[in-house]
């Protein structure tokens, strides 16, 4: 087998095979290292779906954006953490995630939308259809057919260097692989990676679980091995979430296959709002937990003995509560709270734009999660929870709620509290890291740069692994990002100069068992 190619690229999920494919469509030789049995990542496993502005999309709903709107309305929902934005970085999002939908429409993803995102003014969400599946299926088809050869089952080690110091390959089960003219990091982010977590959020963070387990963090290691440097490390989506149901959601159970995504959406196009609306909240009752707007509101999380866990003000402070205790989380509420979530324009869980479910709808899709009673007693009953702790709990959170102060965690939202019955608990809910926003500093044709700004010669990173700064802040840019900065990375490795000299120098250990005191990091 030939373990050299133009352009090695480690990681198969939609960064990853987004940059095999912009090399392979550059004029390059391309092999993509997999660690797992198969590739798709955490785009595999997401929501699926992508912000742009100026998309065909956009012009057939009569939607007349701009590259400059879209920047002013991520400016806004940054907020405070705008000051911390990689500006240069965000605007080769905003100027590519158009295009970038495009071609992913020309290798047969289908989307609907767009639909709005607040604080955005203009709708820019395209939701993939069927599901997020469709995204790994296109993406492999298109990569083989340009003549990708992907290896799974191939965990990468360490990188390789030359003399010269530059990225010349990759070491993977032993085996030396070798990209004449670069190398593409596409690893994902650090969700999973227990000792990263601690070290920069805190031991409480690193107790929580990642959705995706397979983001260990291996491209911030392998870079920090050859001089890259992390940025903003303490920067994680923690929040809650309903365990599986005990059915598969059929939306998931379609096949990525283009005619499927086509047939889809001309349904889905044609349905009327509050019907498809209706389809999708089978399928939004099955990914998501409530949204932490029912806590302002009034409601309270509880564990399995009846105890609060947290200050509820906080979807990170929730997890790390839940995740430090039993591992599982009841939110409780009143039927007062259970008719303000019963309708628009409050519900209790949402695809923005496009679907939304309601008390009554985990009453009817999710009767494992839903629980009410008339009483206390009887709805820890049902919860399996000690009723004597949960009457003193919510005693506890009336007295707190009149008198406006939380002496047991700080909460500082309190809504109208928990009155009078029937009384209603959602759960049980784990605790998950969805995201890590931290990424290795690149430069805007994404090479992986030092803490001094130079350029770590071979060497690219992409997606989450290259995501330098970036806040990504709304829905719909992760995905975003992964593909355009995929795209971008691919074509500028398959056209940077080859080189001669692939004799390895050094090698004696692996970057994956560097301890984490003596990898070189930025906050």
């Amino acid at each position: 087998m030939n373990r050299t190619t133009d352009v090695l690229v480690i990681g198969g999920g939609g960064a990853g095979l987004s940059a095999a494919i912009s090399a392979a469509t550059s004029g390059a030789t391309v092999t993509v290292l997999e660690k797992c049995a198969k590739v798709g990542g955490s785009t595999g496993m997401s929501v699926g779906s992508f912000t742009a502005s100026n998309t065909a999309y956009q012009y057939r709903a009569g939607v007349n954006d701009s590259i400059e709107m879209f920047i002013d309305d991520m400016v806004t929902a940054n907020g405070p953490d705008e000051q911390r934005e990689n500006v240069a970085l965000r605007r080769v999002l905003a100027e590519n995630a158009g295009p970038t939908l495009e071609w992913l429409s020309s290798i047969g993803v289908q989307f609907l939308g767009p639909t709005p995102e607040p604080p955005y003014e203009k709708p820019r969400m395209h939701n993939v259809l069927p599901n997020s599946s469709a995204y790994v299926g296109a993406l492999t088809r298109e990569a083989r057919k340009r003549g990708v050869r992907i290896i799974t089952d191939a965990r990468v080690e360490r990188l390789l260097q030359n003399a010269q110091g530059e990225i010349v390959g990759a070491r993977a089960a032993g085996v030396e692989y070798f990209g004449r003219r670069a190398v593409v990091l596409a690893t994902g982010d650090y969700s999973a990676a227990a000792d990263l977590k601690a070290a920069y959020v805190g031991e409480d963070a690193a107790r929580v679980a990642p959705v995706n387990p397979n983001n260990t963090g291996d491209g911030f290691r392998l870079a920090s091995d050859v001089g890259g440097v992390m940025l903003q490390m303490d920067r994680l989506y923690e929040g809650l979430r309903f365990a599986p149901g005990r059915f598969p959601d059929p939306i998931k159970l379609l096949p990525s296959h283009p005619a499927v995504s086509r047939v889809v959406r001309f349904f889905a196009e044609r349905l009327p709002k509050k019907l498809l609306g209706v389809v999708l909240r089978g399928a939004l009752t099955s990914w998501v937990g409530p949204n932490n707007t029912m806590y302002a509101a009034g409601a309270i999380l509880v564990d399995e003995t009846g105890r609060r866990v947290a200050n509820e003000d906080s979807d990170k402070l929730l997890a790390r509560g839940v995740a430090a205790g039993s591992g599982q989380g009841f939110m409780v509420f009143d039927e007062a709270l259970a008719q303000r979530f019963s309708a628009w324009p409050n519900p209790v869980s949402t695809f923005p734009g496009v679907a939304y479910a309601y008390v009554q709808d985990y009453a009817r899709y999710r009767p494992d999660m839903f629980h009410k009673a008339d009483t206390l007693e009887a709805l820890a009953q049902k919860c399996g929870m000690d009723a004597a702790a949960l009457a003193d709990t919510v005693r506890r959170f009336r007295a707190a709620t009149e008198a406006g102060t939380d002496p047991d965690f700080g909460r500082t939202r309190f809504g109208s509290g928990i009155g009078e019955g029937p009384y209603y608990a959602l759960g049980p809910m784990g605790a998950y890291i969805t995201l890590a926003d931290g990424g290795l500093a690149v430069d805007t044709t994404l090479r992986v740069t030092t803490p001094e700004g130079d350029v770590i010669p071979g060497l690219f990173a992409a997606g989450s692994t290259g995501q330098g700064g970036l806040q990504l802040l709304n829905h719909g840019l992760h995905i975003g990002w992964a593909m355009v900065s995929g795209r971008i990375a691919g074509r500028n490795a398959a056209h940077a100069e080859p080189r001669d000299d692939l004799a390895v120098v050094g090698g004696a250990g692996s970057a994956l068992e560097t301890p984490v005191a003596e990898l070189s990091f930025l906050p």
